[in-house]
């Protein structure tokens, strides 16, 4: 296993500590260059924990997921539309379950969910973005640069079951004219929810940034505490020794006048 990997597969909360002990370690065998990049691994989002995780626990997950998506970019470019709709039903259930699996019984809040939706999205649609999930060692949704995203491909309720429903009858302007405008809307709605889903992702990655800056203050007062203790210890013996050198010499002076003394009566 590489660094990256013994690091991200740790606990979110283990990822600074351990990534400074492993720097530390590399740069005391004398290799500064593995030492950069082991300090240059970004700490996970929890939405990319959660995913790392699920890499390392469900493996069969992410074999469904990697799967369903090789399936569905293969019917997108030539498939039948019955292939294209049974695998669209397949994959809002995968992308619910995986979801799930992933929070593994916890409740994440909503920026989280998103987040996991986009990542389980990207490995749908990109084959690159699949290889990077299924590395397990995932920063954040902005690790994956995908270029196409096929429509409809929020997760959404399975569809309900049934008598069909009755044809509709045709569109009048008037209803052309409001669902061009829902349309819109929603577009609309889902670009300000994108938006909203990329700040509250920077806005964590700005915490995890702080909390990361506010443990290495912790641990350099706490080297900076250490080193005071030492210096002060050294104090303490430099005195002692200090006074135990003051007596040793004027113990000699002492003799040194007795020796004369002695030598002057003889004389």
């Amino acid at each position: 296993m590489t660094d990256a990997d013994d690091l991200y597969a740790l606990p979110r909360e283990e990822f600074v500590a351990a990534r400074r002990a492993l720097a530390r370690a590399a740069k005391a065998e004398g290799d500064p260059a593995r030492a950069a990049e082991i300090e240059r691994l970004a700490k996970p989002t929890t939405a990319a924990w959660l995913v790392n995780r699920l890499v390392r626990d469900h493996p069969d997950s992410v074999t469904d997921l990697l799967d369903l998506g090789a399936d569905l970019r293969a019917a997108h470019a030539g498939g039948s539309g019955a292939q294209l709709r049974a695998l669209t039903r397949r994959r809002t259930e995968l992308l619910a379950d995986l979801v799930r699996t992933a929070a593994d019984g916890a409740s994440p809040s909503e920026p989280v969910t998103r987040e996991l939706e986009d990542m389980f999205t990207a490995a749908l649609t990109d084959e690159a973005a699949a290889a990077r999930l299924a590395e397990g060692r995932v920063t954040s949704a902005k690790d994956f640069a995908v270029t196409e995203v096929w429509p409809g491909l929020s997760i959404a309720p399975p569809p309900g079951k049934g008598r069909s429903a009755p044809a509709k009858a045709a569109p009048t302007p008037t209803d052309k004219a409001a669902l061009k405008a829902a349309r819109a809307a929603v577009k609309e709605a889902e670009s300000t929810r994108a938006d909203a889903d990329r700040a509250a992702t920077e806005a964590e990655q700005a915490i995890t940034a702080a909390e990361d800056r506010v443990r290495e203050l912790n641990a350099e007062l706490d080297a900076a505490e250490h080193a005071e203790l030492a210096a002060r210890r050294a104090l303490q013996v430099a005195r002692r020794e200090a006074k135990a050198a003051e007596r040793a010499a004027g113990q000699a002076w002492r003799r040194l006048r007795q020796v004369e003394g002695t030598d002057a009566t003889e004389d």
